[in-house]
């Protein structure tokens, strides 16, 4: 049945008067009483008592009034369903990042920004390490992920785009000797006991703080390992050792946790956005130009 036909009925139905129903289509008349005459013979029954030249609903004719509503109702949705998913207003963006992008203010800046314009974007966040939202984002099972430089080796099918930069800081417990400190250099806390993330070799955070470790000259003793950066400052809030943090970290604040500036001139911790090089779904577009325009 077209649904031409049903529109055409409920318009008569909410006239009751042919004439005025025409006029409301922009058709004439006899084509209308045609239209609804069709109707009437495919589904089998009578949907209009014509009596002294005066249009009534019968009983099927007003069952059939409101389903066509609903279903109207429901194709029409349809339509705007599938033409805002097309411009990419309406859908899911299955985003990953390292907690510790949750702390850094553009991350949530970003995804205001994205609410605001496209309130009918759901996101869908997922947290990890580095090594588990990479093999996500391989199988497809992710949008885009943020995640720390240094990265591993990109296949040709994704490309990166640098998210953020910070600055890092020594997070030390508060009955640490330097903890009064305004400023310290990494060398002076050579013969500490550090704690860093378990990120595999090469990638991440972890990798940056042996870096930074070995341009100030030593190589660091590292008692404790944790998945995130909350865990690491729990860690040293317990007193079991010092950390290099991205100064988004001092966002968390614990008891017994002090958060001092480092002198040494080390690079930036960059948060690195990862995206098929191809990209496909148009609320990943949206999220791109929200990020750019930022």
């Amino acid at each position: 049945m077209q649904f031409r036909l049903m529109r055409h009925f409920i318009t008569v139905a909410e006239e009751l008067h042919m004439h005025r129903a025409a006029e409301r289509l922009n058709m004439a008349q006899p084509a209308l009483s045609q239209q609804i005459k069709t109707l009437e013979e495919r589904l089998g029954v009578t949907l209009f008592h014509r009596a002294h030249r005066r249009l009534t609903l019968t009983p099927a004719g007003e069952a059939f009034l409101q389903k066509s509503k609903v279903a109207l109702h429901m194709v029409d949705e349809a339509i705007l369903d599938a033409r805002q998913t097309a411009r990419g207003e309406q859908g899911v963006l299955n985003l990953g990042c390292v907690s510790s992008a949750m702390l850094d203010e553009k991350l949530p800046a970003v995804l205001r920004t994205l609410h605001a314009q496209w309130p009918n974007i759901t996101l869908s966040l997922t947290t990890g390490n580095v090594q588990t939202l990479y093999a996500s984002l391989q199988r497809n099972q992710l949008d885009a992920a943020i995640i720390r430089a240094p990265l591993p080796l990109l296949p040709e099918e994704l490309q990166c785009k640098t998210f953020a930069s910070e600055k890092t800081v020594l997070a030390l417990p508060c009955q640490h000797p330097l903890a009064g400190s305004a400023a310290l250099t990494l060398a002076s806390l050579k013969d500490d006991e550090w704690i860093t993330l378990r990120d595999p070799e090469g990638i991440g955070l972890e990798q940056y703080f042996h870096d930074a470790c070995r341009q100030a000259g030593f190589h660091p003793r590292v008692v404790q390992y944790a998945t995130e950066v909350s865990m690491v400052i729990s860690l040293v809030s317990a007193g079991l050792g010092i950390a290099l943090l991205p100064i988004s970290a001092t966002a968390v604040r614990l008891e017994n946790v002090a958060y001092i500036d480092i002198i040494d001139r080390l690079n930036e911790s960059e948060l690195t956005l990862v995206c098929q090089r191809i990209v496909r779904s148009e609320v990943l577009k949206k999220f791109l130009t929200t990020l750019q325009r930022l």
